[in-house]
């Protein structure tokens, strides 16, 4: 009796092996892919960035990747005087919304220290999440829902690890980037203070990245000597 039951049970998972084997083999062949956990649409890579590259002191390049996984990916690219003020925008696959912003080179050091009563919002731990992030600062008013500041002379202060992890960091760091330059135009302040994960980035230690999204950095490994995204940290 004992023996039958466990030649019936590896009879089952006999089964299950080789149905399993033969769903692998027609799913690679039709170049398809399998999601457990995650929506598909996150990795859409079509107009994702924008990406850009300092070519010399003077120009610069702007990249968008286009295409997609079965058809392949090229670069849409333009090239501008590293001075000029250039309109940009962002999209975020998801729900297909988009943002735009102007990328300049207008750099300040700013401030270390504020003593003006101003209200603070805190926040930490995006890690590309940025329909989270969105949302959480349209919840505190900080902006509204076309995306606009509206926190006033307020101080948003972005208190590191806002990378890794999840599917949206173009969009988060750009949005960030967006909202700088708002939030000044009405004295208010956006303040970012780097995470261990921004380090890890910057020390190209991608090991909290998704597995998913592997393939884009080695993707700009082979167009690219040098990547920079041209975000204020």
């Amino acid at each position: 009796m004992k023996q039958k039951i466990i030649r019936y049970f590896k009879n089952v998972f006999g089964t299950i092996l080789v149905l399993t084997i033969i769903g692998i083999i027609v799913v690679i062949s039709l170049n398809g892919s399998l999601e457990y956990g995650n929506n598909p649409v996150n990795v859409n890579l079509e107009k994702e960035g924008p990406y850009v590259f300092y070519d010399s002191d003077s120009s610069l390049t702007v990249n968008y990747i286009r295409g997609n996984k079965t058809d392949g990916f090229y670069l849409e690219q333009t090239i501008h005087s590293a001075n000029a003020t250039i309109p940009l925008s962002c999209k975020f696959p998801l729900d297909s919304s988009s943002f735009s912003f102007e990328l300049t080179s207008d750099f300040e050091v700013p401030a270390s220290s504020y003593s003006d009563n101003q209200p603070i919002l805190a926040i930490s731990d995006i890690e590309s999440g940025y329909k989270t992030f969105r949302d959480f600062l349209i919840t505190h008013k900080v902006i509204d829902h076309q995306l606009n500041w509206t926190f006033d002379q307020g101080h948003l202060v972005l208190v590191g690890d806002f990378v890794d992890r999840g599917f949206s960091t173009s969009q988060v760091l750009w949005f960030i980037y967006k909202l700088e330059q708002e939030a000044k135009e009405q004295g208010g302040q956006v303040h970012f203070i780097i995470g261990n994960h921004e380090l890890y980035n910057m020390q190209e230690n991608i090991n909290l990245l998704p597995i998913s999204i592997m393939p884009l950095r080695q993707f700009w490994k082979n167009n690219t000597m040098s990547f920079i995204i041209n975000a204020r940290l």
